[in-house]
């Protein structure tokens, strides 16, 4: 945990916030904090600073907020990710978040196997909580919405329907495609990253038709959260490079 997230509603009116969940356990066994220990601190959508801790009876722990920061600014990046194994599905969504991507669309696919979407890794609670965990990760206090589509072209047909709207940067990642630093790119920007295998041809074809254009990071092909990781951190570098 790199940044205590609290909700809004969790601090009080004089700045107290009263925690007895994993968080607290948190706090103790890992960060080992004490009676006037400070801690990095975020309200979720909110502004970020430092809280103090004010008591511990080993069940709750009371610390006193003072927000010093504005809110972190999301990477300008929305997210589709064809559903992975979900023996990793909760790092991907860990990944994500640490990144601070704006949003996350789950998706299924050719390749995506019809028993991955029953995972109870999908359910809301496990989805939160990959999503919380990865902004503490990435001490963000953007926690990017997740939602999951069962059809491949229901989001298409709701998000980028035929004809194109308005032009935007919307990137495929795909092997042998061109370069993603080739790519002309303006922000906010959506990036489309397949399964294990990658997409097929007939979804890539449909993808470019609304208007997303092939990438790739290079020679190397990676598993779905290597590949993730990668490409986010490419997309940084280009947004620092490119204003």
């Amino acid at each position: 945990m790199n940044l205590l997230l609290v909700e809004p509603g969790e601090v009080a009116s004089d700045g107290t916030i009263l925690l007895g969940d994993r968080r607290a356990e948190h706090l103790r066994k890992f960060i080992g904090v004490t009676v006037g220990s400070t801690v990095k601190t975020g309200v979720v959508a909110g502004g970020l600073g430092t809280a103090v801790v004010l008591s511990d009876d080993g069940t709750t722990i009371s610390l006193h907020l003072d927000l010093t920061a504005p809110p972190s600014v999301p990477l300008p990046v929305s997210l589709v990710l064809a559903v992975p194994r979900p023996k990793v599905l909760t790092r991907v969504i860990e990944t994500a978040a640490a990144f601070g991507v704006t949003r996350i669309d789950l998706t299924n696919s050719w390749r995506v196997e019809k028993a991955y979407l029953s995972s109870p890794r999908l359910s809301p609670t496990a989805l939160e909580y990959a999503v919380r965990f990865g902004a503490e990760q990435g001490a963000t206090t953007h926690v990017p919405p997740v939602e999951l589509h069962e059809r491949l072209m229901g989001l298409l047909d709701a998000r980028w329907p035929l004809p194109t709207a308005a032009p935007a940067t919307k990137l495929i990642a795909h092997p042998d495609a061109p370069p993603i630093e080739a790519a002309a790119l303006t922000w906010p920007l959506v990036l489309a990253l397949g399964p294990e295998g990658g997409w097929i041809q007939r979804e890539l074809d449909t993808f470019v038709e609304r208007g997303f254009t092939p990438v790739s990071i290079g020679a190397p092909i990676l598993r779905v959260e290597a590949a993730l990781a990668a490409v986010l951190g490419q997309l940084l570098v280009l947004q620092r490079l490119r204003g």
